[in-house]
């Protein structure tokens, strides 16, 4: 018979792997290493699969850069390997992602990462997360990233405060539905991928420049989050 190549040849788990955890979709040869090599090496494998990356069937490379067919040379510089320099891995984020990025960098948290580090300012990973965008650990609330500087966000900011609010309590439900639907590819069922898509996109429109939010948007966008969050409910109780 055929001969598996790298790819195709099973997956060899580390000690306390739960079998019903999915794995990455694309199972490359930085999965295959990073599953197995423990300490903080292995938990972006578990993060990253069902992640948003992931469905889109994107891999550590993608991000990282490396050489995804020498092991040996998985690492080296002359392949693009990235690592975890910020200022790349920001780049690589506004490479993909344009029309957020161009958004982002005409309000008033963006910091030109090519010229120093500076985290005063946030950047994409400090609201989406790095191997988990899309797929949000259950303690994560983007207020509490906006209140990391915005001491008195409710009080000075209400529009932007009541949106967050908002996609947070959506977020915790949205978790809720995943976490009963982890074995599908995709953990979204098909019935609210097109609002949630919807409803990302017109949040991000405010977010993003971090412009102001008036009374009426926020009440309107709000209402829709609210709608999608209460089918999720019905869902989850249908489904218990």
């Amino acid at each position: 018979g055929k001969k598996a190549t790298n790819q195709e040849a099973p997956l060899k788990l580390p000690a306390g792997w739960s079998p019903h955890d999915p794995l990455p979709t694309e199972k490359s040869n930085c999965v295959r290493c990073h599953l197995t090599a423990g300490r903080e090496l292995t938990v972006p494998v578990r993060d990253f699969a069902r992640s948003a990356h992931d469905r889109a069937m994107l891999s550590c490379n993608d991000c990282h850069g490396g050489n995804t067919e020498d092991d040996t040379k998985a690492h080296e510089h002359e392949f693009d390997f990235i690592g975890t320099k910020l200022s790349a891995h920001i780049a690589a984020c506004a490479d993909c992602h344009t029309d957020e990025a161009k958004a982002f960098r005409k309000g008033p948290h963006f910091w030109d990462l090519s010229k120093r580090i500076n985290r005063d300012y946030p950047v994409c990973i400090d609201c989406h997360g790095n191997h988990d965008v899309g797929k949000p650990p259950a303690e994560f609330s983007l207020m509490n990233v906006c209140t990391d500087c915005h001491k008195n966000f409710e009080e000075i900011l209400p529009e932007a405060a009541a949106v967050v609010a908002e996609n947070d309590r959506l977020w915790k439900a949205l978790r809720a539905v995943h976490a009963k639907n982890k074995a599908a590819a995709d953990p979204t069922p098909p019935e609210f991928r097109r609002e949630l898509a919807a409803i990302r996109r017109a949040t991000g429109r405010f977010i993003h420049p971090a412009g102001e939010i008036s009374a009426e948007q926020a009440e309107s966008l709000n209402a829709r989050t609210l709608n999608l969050r209460e089918r999720l409910e019905t869902w989850l109780k249908d489904h218990e």
